[in-house]
Protein backbone atom coordinates (compact mmCIF):
# COMPACT_ATOMS: atom_id res chain seq x y z
CA UNK A 1 0.00 0.00 0.00
CA UNK A 2 2.82 2.45 0.88
CA UNK A 3 4.57 1.90 -2.20
CA UNK A 4 0.97 2.43 -4.31
CA UNK A 5 0.64 5.90 -2.10
CA UNK A 6 4.67 6.50 -3.20
CA UNK A 7 3.76 6.20 -7.22
CA UNK A 8 0.78 8.28 -7.18
CA UNK A 9 2.41 11.28 -5.35
CA UNK A 10 5.57 10.89 -8.14
CA UNK A 11 2.57 10.98 -10.76
CA UNK A 12 0.98 13.74 -9.15
CA UNK A 13 4.02 15.45 -8.79
CA UNK A 14 4.56 14.90 -12.67
CA UNK A 15 1.83 16.04 -13.69
CA UNK A 16 1.93 19.29 -11.51
CA UNK A 17 5.26 20.00 -13.58
CA UNK A 18 3.67 19.40 -16.41
CA UNK A 19 0.49 21.32 -15.41
CA UNK A 20 2.97 24.79 -14.70
CA UNK A 21 6.10 24.00 -17.47
CA UNK A 22 5.18 24.29 -20.49
CA UNK A 23 7.77 21.78 -22.52
CA UNK A 24 7.55 23.96 -25.69
CA UNK A 25 8.30 27.18 -23.81
CA UNK A 26 11.38 25.96 -21.91
CA UNK A 27 14.45 24.96 -23.25
CA UNK A 28 15.36 22.31 -20.06
CA UNK A 29 13.06 19.45 -21.28
CA UNK A 30 13.98 16.11 -22.40
CA UNK A 31 13.88 16.18 -26.48
CA UNK A 32 13.10 13.32 -28.45
CA UNK A 33 16.65 11.20 -28.83
CA UNK A 34 15.09 9.21 -32.09
CA UNK A 35 13.83 12.44 -33.36
CA UNK A 36 17.26 14.20 -32.75
CA UNK A 37 19.13 11.38 -34.62
CA UNK A 38 17.04 10.47 -37.78
CA UNK A 39 14.76 13.68 -38.41
CA UNK A 40 11.27 11.23 -37.91
CA UNK A 41 9.02 12.13 -35.18
CA UNK A 42 8.24 9.03 -32.66
CA UNK A 43 4.85 7.95 -31.88
CA UNK A 44 5.79 9.59 -28.75
CA UNK A 45 6.85 12.93 -29.72
CA UNK A 46 4.76 15.44 -28.89
CA UNK A 47 3.55 13.67 -25.95
CA UNK A 48 5.20 16.88 -23.40
CA UNK A 49 3.62 19.41 -25.22
CA UNK A 50 0.16 17.27 -25.24
CA UNK A 51 -0.14 16.44 -21.59
CA UNK A 52 1.10 19.48 -20.35
CA UNK A 53 -2.39 21.13 -22.85
CA UNK A 54 -4.49 17.95 -21.27
CA UNK A 55 -3.80 19.18 -18.29
CA UNK A 56 -5.28 22.61 -19.40
CA UNK A 57 -8.18 21.11 -20.98
CA UNK A 58 -7.30 22.49 -24.43
CA UNK A 59 -8.26 18.95 -26.21
CA UNK A 60 -7.51 20.12 -29.81
CA UNK A 61 -4.13 21.47 -28.95
CA UNK A 62 -3.05 18.28 -27.21
CA UNK A 63 -4.87 16.24 -30.47
CA UNK A 64 -2.88 18.36 -32.80
CA UNK A 65 0.81 17.54 -30.82
CA UNK A 66 0.20 13.59 -30.16
CA UNK A 67 -3.24 12.43 -31.47
CA UNK A 68 -2.34 9.08 -30.63
CA UNK A 69 -1.51 10.04 -26.66
CA UNK A 70 -5.27 11.77 -26.93
CA UNK A 71 -6.88 8.21 -28.41
CA UNK A 72 -4.50 6.11 -26.00
CA UNK A 73 -5.98 7.41 -22.62
CA UNK A 74 -8.60 5.68 -22.20
CA UNK A 75 -6.85 2.26 -22.72
CA UNK A 76 -4.41 3.65 -20.38
CA UNK A 77 -6.96 4.78 -17.71
CA UNK A 78 -8.61 1.42 -17.62
CA UNK A 79 -4.96 -0.49 -17.33
CA UNK A 80 -4.04 1.94 -14.22
CA UNK A 81 -7.32 1.25 -12.57
CA UNK A 82 -7.48 -2.51 -12.78
CA UNK A 83 -4.24 -3.10 -11.53
CA UNK A 84 -3.89 -0.32 -9.19
CA UNK A 85 -7.11 0.09 -7.75
CA UNK A 86 -8.64 -3.20 -7.62
CA UNK A 87 -8.49 -4.30 -4.28
CA UNK A 88 -12.17 -6.15 -4.10
CA UNK A 89 -11.30 -7.27 -7.90
CA UNK A 90 -14.12 -5.06 -8.91
CA UNK A 91 -12.40 -4.52 -11.94
CA UNK A 92 -11.06 -7.92 -13.29
CA UNK A 93 -13.43 -7.99 -16.13
CA UNK A 94 -11.79 -4.90 -17.46
CA UNK A 95 -8.49 -6.02 -16.59
CA UNK A 96 -9.42 -9.41 -18.62
CA UNK A 97 -10.43 -7.32 -21.08
CA UNK A 98 -7.10 -5.02 -21.09
CA UNK A 99 -4.87 -8.15 -21.31
CA UNK A 100 -6.96 -9.93 -24.19
CA UNK A 101 -4.62 -10.91 -26.92
CA UNK A 102 -7.14 -9.08 -29.88
CA UNK A 103 -6.74 -5.53 -27.68
CA UNK A 104 -3.17 -5.59 -27.03
CA UNK A 105 -2.10 -6.47 -30.68
CA UNK A 106 -4.85 -4.62 -32.10
CA UNK A 107 -3.36 -1.13 -30.08
CA UNK A 108 0.45 -2.44 -31.32
CA UNK A 109 -0.99 -1.99 -34.82
CA UNK A 110 -2.20 1.31 -34.38
CA UNK A 111 0.82 2.67 -32.64
CA UNK A 112 3.02 0.82 -35.42
CA UNK A 113 0.93 2.76 -38.17
CA UNK A 114 0.61 5.91 -35.73
CA UNK A 115 4.54 5.66 -36.11
CA UNK A 116 4.75 5.51 -39.95
CA UNK A 117 1.21 7.67 -41.01
CA UNK A 118 2.77 10.83 -38.50
CA UNK A 119 6.45 10.56 -40.73
CA UNK A 120 4.72 10.10 -44.18
CA UNK A 121 1.90 12.78 -43.69
CA UNK A 122 4.71 15.22 -41.47
CA UNK A 123 1.85 15.33 -38.64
Amino acid sequence: MLKKIGILIFILLFLGIFFFINPGEVAFMPKCLFHWLTGLNCPACGTQRALHQLLHLHLREAWEYNLFLVISLPYALALIVSHWFNPNHRFDQLKAFCHRRAIVNTYLILFTAWWIIRNILGI
